[in-house]
């Protein structure tokens, strides 16, 4: 008898290959002659699945969707600073990145593209698929149209113009100019309302990985709403984020002394997370294996800044679960103790099976306060802020205050070293010049936005640099 899941896994690593292999220049994205053909892959719904699972692997085991939107990010904007006088973490912090020499930011152009072009495989090879089945090719469709629009978001908000790619062939790929970021936007509302139409509430599993590590409805439905918030359609961000709170079957904020249980795999909290589709989790994050120390550490090698720490107010619930105090060898530091685990030995020891948590409750009520306060709702917003304050422990705040401040305040506090929300977020409220330039004696405005991969323009003609960058 065929073992299912082995015939998944191999097909989903053919699938990691088969993408992976094929993004040599970027845009000029070839697939090699000698792997197997997409066609092979998409003739069954296994198959298909297992194809779906490795292009979910790929992108989560990739650099940035593991460790770089956090840390690039982090040190970029004011939540982290670097003790190892590494000069890479130097110009992340400084924001004196270049081209040629910052593998942190073409990191993220290079590993958003490879599973853009993934996605785009399984988009085109599931439409009007009848060897999959028309129900699950829509549900796999679906996945694959959001994560696409995923991997938008994180381009552009990272450097803003950027090519848009929407199909495998190189013909039409390879030379492709930089889109506007509204147009790209475009592209993204359109394929997350695709998506949040075709998929199911329910996570369904690929390759036998269950817990919240696929996209469904309210996965689709969060993405658009931070997509609404980014272009000024703040009725359209309310309505979506307050679709995913109502749907309290399935969500909720765990109480302040269950803050150190939010980014468990499978938490009440996470709308989405990612993992090893092929493989059982590990148990623990790369985020948790580059910020937290252990037995074996030489030496510290990140703290969270004096400015986000003296943010924390007195008695918040939040300071003592997500910030651990530590010293080595005489340097103090403290560490973001979000993710606990820093090992497999970590995990097996702690009991805590840890997963990269991509989008949570939280935020959605972060959100629809934003988007709230933008239409001038300054009750409701206020009531969000607040359901996010008592979960902390702290008291609540009264009408009268900056609510857009209030806000961002609590974004700092509550985000803090998560997928770069503190860095896109000043940037979406216009706010990151103040902020940065008052801490920063290097800032300069122009780079918000990273630089255009000089590997990049070499393959393609048609790319031009970011404003700023030689």
């Amino acid at each position: 008898m065929i073992n299912i899941s082995k015939l998944i896994k191999s097909a989903g690593l053919a699938f990691f290959i088969f993408i992976s292999t094929g993004c040599q220049k970027l845009l000029d994205i070839k697939p090699p002659k000698n792997e197997l053909p997409s066609e092979v892959i998409f003739n069954s719904v296994e198959s298909a699945r297992g194809a779906l699972s490795g292009a979910y692997s790929q992108l989560s085991g990739s650099q940035s969707y593991s460790l770089n939107l956090t840390l690039a990010d982090a040190l970029a904007a004011d939540e982290l600073h670097s003790l190892s006088g590494s000069a890479r973490y130097a110009a992340l912090e400084n924001n004196t990145y270049e081209p040629q020499s910052s593998s942190y930011t073409s990191d993220i152009w290079t590993d958003s593209y490879t599973s853009i072009y993934s996605f785009n495989s399984i988009i085109e090879r599931l439409t009007n698929n009848t060897a999959v089945g028309e129900t699950a090719a829509r549900q796999m469709r679906s996945e694959a149209l959001a994560m696409r629009a995923y991997c938008y978001m994180q381009l552009v908000s990272h450097f803003g113009d950027v090519p848009l790619v929407v199909s495998t062939n190189v013909n039409v790929t390879a030379l492709l100019p930089r889109s506007s970021v509204a147009a790209v936007y475009t592209q993204i509302i359109q394929d997350l309302t695709e998506a949040k139409a075709g998929l199911s509430e329910a996570y369904v599993s690929n390759s036998g990985v269950s817990g919240r590590s696929q996209v469904n409805r309210s996965a689709a439905t969060a993405l658009l709403a931070r997509a609404y918030l980014a272009t000024g359609n703040a009725q359209g961000a309310v309505s979506n984020a307050t679709e995913v709170i109502n749907h309290t079957d399935m969500y909720g904020l765990l109480p302040g002394n269950q803050l150190n249980n939010v980014f468990l795999a499978g938490s009440r909290e996470a709308i989405f997370q990612l993992g090893s589709a092929l493989n059982e989790t590990s148990g623990y994050t790369n985020e948790g294996q580059e910020f937290v120390s252990g037995i074996y550490t030489f030496a510290l090698p990140y703290t969270l800044t004096d400015a986000l720490l003296n943010s924390f107010e007195p008695g918040d619930l939040r300071r003592s679960a997500w910030v651990r105090d530590v010293t080595l060898d005489g340097v103090n530091a403290s560490e973001s103790f979000k993710y606990e685990n820093s090992d497999n030995d970590d995990a097996v020891a702690s009991g805590r099976n840890e997963a990269p948590t991509v989008i949570r409750l939280a935020e959605m009520y972060l959100l629809r306060a934003e988007a709230n306060a933008a239409l001038g709702n300054a009750a409701p917003a206020l009531a969000d802020i607040n359901i996010i304050r008592n979960r902390a422990g702290l008291p609540a705040l009264t009408t009268g205050i900056n609510l857009n401040l209030a806000i961002e305040h609590e974004r700092r506090i509550e985000l803090f070293c998560e997928r770069g929300d503190r860095w896109v977020s000043l940037k979406r409220t216009g706010r990151i010049n103040a902020v940065l330039g008052a801490a920063k004696p290097t800032w300069q405005s122009f780079a918000q936005l990273f630089p255009i991969p000089q590997t990049a323009i070499d393959a393609n003609p048609n790319l031009t640099q970011n404003q700023g960058y030689r």
